[in-house]
Protein backbone atom coordinates (compact mmCIF):
# COMPACT_ATOMS: atom_id res chain seq x y z
CA UNK A 1 0.00 0.00 0.00
CA UNK A 2 1.09 3.49 -1.23
CA UNK A 3 0.49 5.35 2.32
CA UNK A 4 3.43 7.14 2.90
CA UNK A 5 3.60 10.99 1.44
CA UNK A 6 7.10 12.66 1.61
CA UNK A 7 6.99 16.58 2.44
CA UNK A 8 10.18 18.41 1.92
CA UNK A 9 10.78 22.27 2.22
CA UNK A 10 13.38 24.47 0.43
CA UNK A 11 13.79 27.57 2.38
CA UNK A 12 15.62 31.15 3.24
CA UNK A 13 19.37 30.39 3.84
CA UNK A 14 20.02 27.96 1.30
CA UNK A 15 21.44 27.80 -1.91
CA UNK A 16 20.59 24.99 -5.07
CA UNK A 17 23.57 23.47 -4.05
CA UNK A 18 21.95 22.42 -0.80
CA UNK A 19 18.88 21.40 -2.52
CA UNK A 20 20.62 19.71 -4.93
CA UNK A 21 22.62 17.49 -2.70
CA UNK A 22 18.99 16.97 -0.41
CA UNK A 23 16.81 16.34 -3.77
CA UNK A 24 19.02 13.51 -4.76
CA UNK A 25 19.15 11.99 -1.40
CA UNK A 26 15.33 11.90 -1.76
CA UNK A 27 15.64 10.25 -5.37
CA UNK A 28 17.26 7.55 -3.88
CA UNK A 29 14.76 6.23 -1.31
CA UNK A 30 12.95 3.06 -1.85
CA UNK A 31 9.26 4.43 -3.34
CA UNK A 32 7.53 1.45 -2.55
CA UNK A 33 5.34 2.87 0.27
CA UNK A 34 5.33 6.29 -1.31
CA UNK A 35 2.29 7.75 -3.12
CA UNK A 36 3.32 11.37 -3.77
CA UNK A 37 6.24 13.81 -2.99
CA UNK A 38 5.13 17.32 -1.38
CA UNK A 39 7.77 20.45 -2.52
CA UNK A 40 7.58 23.62 -0.97
CA UNK A 41 9.64 26.37 -1.46
CA UNK A 42 9.52 28.64 1.46
CA UNK A 43 9.62 31.87 -0.23
CA UNK A 44 13.39 31.58 -1.40
CA UNK A 45 15.14 34.22 -3.58
CA UNK A 46 15.86 31.57 -6.14
CA UNK A 47 13.43 31.79 -9.40
CA UNK A 48 11.36 28.59 -10.02
CA UNK A 49 13.22 27.27 -13.09
CA UNK A 50 16.11 27.68 -11.18
CA UNK A 51 14.58 25.22 -8.36
CA UNK A 52 12.69 22.96 -11.08
CA UNK A 53 16.24 22.70 -13.20
CA UNK A 54 17.58 21.00 -10.06
CA UNK A 55 14.55 18.81 -9.12
CA UNK A 56 14.53 17.26 -13.13
CA UNK A 57 18.52 16.15 -12.46
CA UNK A 58 16.43 13.56 -10.09
CA UNK A 59 13.18 12.46 -11.35
CA UNK A 60 11.17 10.65 -9.26
CA UNK A 61 9.00 7.36 -9.79
CA UNK A 62 6.02 8.83 -7.83
CA UNK A 63 3.67 11.91 -8.38
CA UNK A 64 5.65 15.31 -7.49
CA UNK A 65 3.45 18.22 -6.22
CA UNK A 66 5.31 21.86 -6.42
CA UNK A 67 4.37 24.76 -4.34
CA UNK A 68 6.24 28.14 -4.87
CA UNK A 69 5.09 30.34 -2.24
CA UNK A 70 7.10 33.83 -2.43
CA UNK A 71 5.11 35.22 0.05
CA UNK A 72 8.16 37.52 1.38
CA UNK A 73 6.89 37.36 5.25
CA UNK A 74 9.78 37.02 7.80
CA UNK A 75 7.01 35.39 10.12
CA UNK A 76 6.72 32.32 7.98
CA UNK A 77 8.88 30.16 9.41
CA UNK A 78 9.72 26.37 10.20
CA UNK A 79 6.58 25.74 11.80
CA UNK A 80 4.31 27.36 8.63
CA UNK A 81 6.60 25.43 6.46
CA UNK A 82 5.87 22.28 8.31
CA UNK A 83 2.31 22.83 8.69
CA UNK A 84 1.83 24.50 5.32
CA UNK A 85 3.33 21.27 3.29
CA UNK A 86 1.86 18.48 5.67
CA UNK A 87 -1.82 19.82 5.34
CA UNK A 88 -1.23 19.38 1.52
CA UNK A 89 0.14 16.09 1.91
CA UNK A 90 -2.39 12.87 1.67
CA UNK A 91 -0.28 11.08 4.38
CA UNK A 92 -1.63 8.81 6.28
CA UNK A 93 1.51 9.07 6.82
CA UNK A 94 3.99 11.43 6.66
CA UNK A 95 8.25 11.77 6.15
CA UNK A 96 8.90 15.02 6.54
CA UNK A 97 12.40 16.49 5.59
CA UNK A 98 14.32 19.37 3.91
CA UNK A 99 16.64 20.88 1.66
CA UNK A 100 19.47 21.36 4.33
CA UNK A 101 19.53 17.13 5.31
CA UNK A 102 21.27 14.77 3.62
CA UNK A 103 18.54 11.27 3.79
CA UNK A 104 20.93 8.07 4.05
CA UNK A 105 19.56 6.41 1.35
CA UNK A 106 17.41 3.78 3.73
CA UNK A 107 16.10 6.26 5.88
CA UNK A 108 12.25 5.84 4.47
CA UNK A 109 12.46 2.62 4.62
CA UNK A 110 14.09 2.20 8.12
CA UNK A 111 11.67 4.94 9.83
CA UNK A 112 8.55 3.44 7.83
CA UNK A 113 9.47 -0.04 9.13
CA UNK A 114 10.03 1.40 12.19
CA UNK A 115 6.97 2.94 12.73
CA UNK A 116 4.07 0.38 11.47
CA UNK A 117 5.81 -2.00 14.49
CA UNK A 118 4.86 0.71 16.74
CA UNK A 119 1.52 1.08 15.45
CA UNK A 120 1.36 -2.94 15.64
CA UNK A 121 2.44 -2.84 19.33
CA UNK A 122 -0.24 0.03 20.15
CA UNK A 123 1.91 3.15 20.21
CA UNK A 124 1.08 6.20 18.14
CA UNK A 125 4.52 6.95 16.57
CA UNK A 126 6.99 9.90 16.08
CA UNK A 127 9.81 8.45 14.47
CA UNK A 128 13.16 9.90 13.69
CA UNK A 129 16.99 8.44 13.58
CA UNK A 130 20.34 10.02 14.64
CA UNK A 131 21.99 13.06 13.22
CA UNK A 132 25.23 13.76 12.02
CA UNK A 133 25.09 17.65 12.41
CA UNK A 134 27.35 19.68 9.41
CA UNK A 135 25.92 22.89 10.21
CA UNK A 136 27.43 24.23 13.22
CA UNK A 137 29.24 23.00 16.65
CA UNK A 138 27.48 22.44 19.97
CA UNK A 139 27.01 25.85 21.12
CA UNK A 140 25.21 26.35 17.94
CA UNK A 141 27.44 28.85 16.84
CA UNK A 142 27.71 29.56 12.64
CA UNK A 143 31.34 27.80 11.53
CA UNK A 144 32.79 30.07 8.98
CA UNK A 145 34.22 27.02 7.53
CA UNK A 146 32.51 25.23 4.28
CA UNK A 147 33.41 21.61 3.33
CA UNK A 148 33.10 20.29 0.28
CA UNK A 149 31.58 17.21 1.61
CA UNK A 150 31.56 15.76 -2.27
CA UNK A 151 35.23 14.61 -1.61
CA UNK A 152 33.60 12.02 0.22
CA UNK A 153 31.90 10.21 -2.25
CA UNK A 154 28.57 9.81 -0.12
CA UNK A 155 26.68 10.03 -3.54
CA UNK A 156 28.16 6.88 -4.61
CA UNK A 157 28.62 5.43 -1.23
CA UNK A 158 25.43 6.35 0.56
CA UNK A 159 25.48 9.48 3.75
CA UNK A 160 27.77 7.48 6.12
CA UNK A 161 30.59 8.65 3.91
CA UNK A 162 30.29 11.45 5.55
CA UNK A 163 30.68 10.33 9.40
CA UNK A 164 33.95 9.04 10.70
CA UNK A 165 35.30 5.83 9.86
CA UNK A 166 35.70 3.00 12.39
CA UNK A 167 39.19 4.47 13.51
CA UNK A 168 37.38 8.08 14.46
CA UNK A 169 39.31 9.44 11.61
CA UNK A 170 37.92 10.67 8.13
CA UNK A 171 34.75 12.39 7.68
CA UNK A 172 33.18 15.96 7.81
CA UNK A 173 35.71 18.09 10.58
CA UNK A 174 33.51 20.60 11.96
CA UNK A 175 30.88 17.90 12.51
CA UNK A 176 29.53 16.66 15.77
CA UNK A 177 26.57 13.83 16.94
CA UNK A 178 23.39 14.52 17.46
CA UNK A 179 21.16 11.48 19.27
CA UNK A 180 18.69 14.15 20.57
CA UNK A 181 16.19 13.58 18.12
CA UNK A 182 13.38 11.99 20.09
CA UNK A 183 12.96 15.37 21.53
CA UNK A 184 14.10 17.45 18.12
CA UNK A 185 14.48 16.17 15.08
CA UNK A 186 15.00 17.40 11.69
CA UNK A 187 13.40 14.70 9.76
CA UNK A 188 10.85 12.78 11.17
CA UNK A 189 7.61 10.04 10.63
CA UNK A 190 4.42 10.29 11.96
CA UNK A 191 0.74 10.20 11.10
CA UNK A 192 -0.83 13.35 9.39
CA UNK A 193 -3.69 12.36 12.16
CA UNK A 194 -1.41 12.78 14.90
CA UNK A 195 -0.34 16.69 13.93
CA UNK A 196 -4.42 17.77 13.13
CA UNK A 197 -5.04 16.39 16.79
CA UNK A 198 -1.97 18.05 18.60
CA UNK A 199 -2.89 21.21 16.99
CA UNK A 200 0.14 21.70 14.33
CA UNK A 201 3.01 23.55 14.78
CA UNK A 202 2.81 26.84 16.45
CA UNK A 203 3.43 29.55 13.95
CA UNK A 204 3.65 31.98 16.78
CA UNK A 205 7.43 30.56 17.41
CA UNK A 206 9.39 31.85 14.22
CA UNK A 207 12.68 32.00 15.15
CA UNK A 208 15.30 29.25 15.55
CA UNK A 209 15.66 27.36 18.51
CA UNK A 210 12.46 25.57 20.04
CA UNK A 211 9.72 25.32 17.43
CA UNK A 212 10.63 21.82 16.69
CA UNK A 213 11.26 20.27 20.77
CA UNK A 214 8.35 22.34 21.27
CA UNK A 215 6.02 20.65 18.77
CA UNK A 216 7.17 17.27 19.83
CA UNK A 217 6.25 17.99 23.84
CA UNK A 218 2.93 18.98 22.32
CA UNK A 219 2.13 16.02 20.12
CA UNK A 220 3.49 13.32 23.14
CA UNK A 221 1.08 15.48 25.70
CA UNK A 222 -1.94 16.27 23.22
CA UNK A 223 -2.44 13.70 20.93
CA UNK A 224 -0.62 10.48 22.98
CA UNK A 225 2.43 9.89 20.59
CA UNK A 226 5.65 8.22 21.24
CA UNK A 227 8.83 10.18 20.06
CA UNK A 228 11.27 7.49 18.97
CA UNK A 229 15.12 7.77 17.69
CA UNK A 230 16.29 4.75 15.45
CA UNK A 231 20.04 4.56 17.25
CA UNK A 232 21.52 4.97 13.47
CA UNK A 233 22.90 7.57 11.39
CA UNK A 234 19.86 8.40 9.26
CA UNK A 235 20.10 11.92 8.05
CA UNK A 236 23.18 14.71 8.07
CA UNK A 237 22.79 18.51 9.02
CA UNK A 238 24.55 20.20 6.02
CA UNK A 239 26.51 23.46 6.49
CA UNK A 240 24.44 26.40 6.02
CA UNK A 241 24.80 30.02 7.44
CA UNK A 242 21.38 31.28 9.71
CA UNK A 243 20.56 33.26 12.16
CA UNK A 244 21.17 31.58 15.31
CA UNK A 245 20.41 33.63 18.71
CA UNK A 246 19.94 31.65 22.11
CA UNK A 247 18.64 35.20 23.35
CA UNK A 248 15.98 35.53 20.95
CA UNK A 249 14.73 31.73 21.07
CA UNK A 250 14.58 31.79 25.17
CA UNK A 251 12.57 34.95 24.74
CA UNK A 252 9.96 33.23 22.22
CA UNK A 253 10.27 30.02 24.25
CA UNK A 254 9.14 32.37 27.59
CA UNK A 255 6.28 33.97 25.56
CA UNK A 256 4.93 31.33 23.21
CA UNK A 257 6.76 27.96 23.63
CA UNK A 258 6.95 27.10 28.02
CA UNK A 259 3.39 26.71 28.57
CA UNK A 260 2.86 24.21 25.90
Amino acid sequence: MRDVSICFVYFKTLELRHLDAAWFSVSKQDFSYVNTVYFLDNSTDDDLFAIQEVLSRYPLPVPLVFCSDKHGRSDRTQSWSVNRVCQMAVGPWIFFTRADYILDFDAVTRMAGRARAMEAAGQKPFVSGWCWQMAYDREAANLNAFVDIEQYGWREKGMAALLPGPDGTGGHPYAFRFHETDRDAGVWMTQKTYMAQAGWMNEKMVSWGFQQSVWQRVLQRSAGVTCHAIEDYLFAHQHHWAPRDFTTAHDEYGRFGGSQ
